[in-house]
């Protein structure tokens, strides 16, 4: 019987470890960019669904209801939708992940929307920048209650 018929001779194994890590070493770069893309699309999502609620409840119960962050201006942290009239609770949403930053337009405290959608605090259109790293994103909040995920107001 022919010994080279058992398995793969030593330098085989050497080439095909060496391509498998050059094609690691290219992919690799790639992928951590798609994950800090996902992440950065996960976390806007969040904050778009969190005000998208915010405003709807405020539709729903016909009373203002308001976001607001957990801790002041920390928008990355927790944030609290509660009504604004006597500050009762509706829902918690979690953090950020800690590299994350958001930048307003326009200092709030907090976001209110009113009993028919609209923007009540504060009294100007509201554009928000999200960036984790070198990914950026953006997000708008217009008067009419409007939430505009990767645009702005104008």
């Amino acid at each position: 019987m022919d010994s080279r018929r058992n398995g793969f001779t030593m330098v085989e194994m050497v080439v095909t470890v060496a391509i498998l890590a050059i094609m690691a070493a290219i992919a690799l770069p790639s992928y951590t960019k798609l994950i800090a893309n996902n992440r950065a699309d996960s976390e806007t999502n969040d904050l778009y669904q969190a005000l998208n609620y915010t405003r709807i409840e405020a539709i729903n119960r016909g009373l203002s209801v308001r976001i607001t962050p957990a801790t002041a201006g920390a928008w990355t942290g927790v944030l609290n939708i509660a009504l604004s009239s006597g500050g009762t609770t509706l829902r918690v949403i979690p953090g950020m992940s800690s590299q994350a930053k958001l930048a307003f337009s326009t200092t709030a405290a907090y976001i209110e929307f009113n009993n028919l959608g609209g923007l009540t605090f504060p009294a100007s259109a509201l554009n928000l920048t999200y960036t984790q790293g070198t990914v950026t994103r953006s997000l708008g909040v217009c008067l009419n209650g409007r939430i505009v995920l990767s645009g702005t107001c104008t």
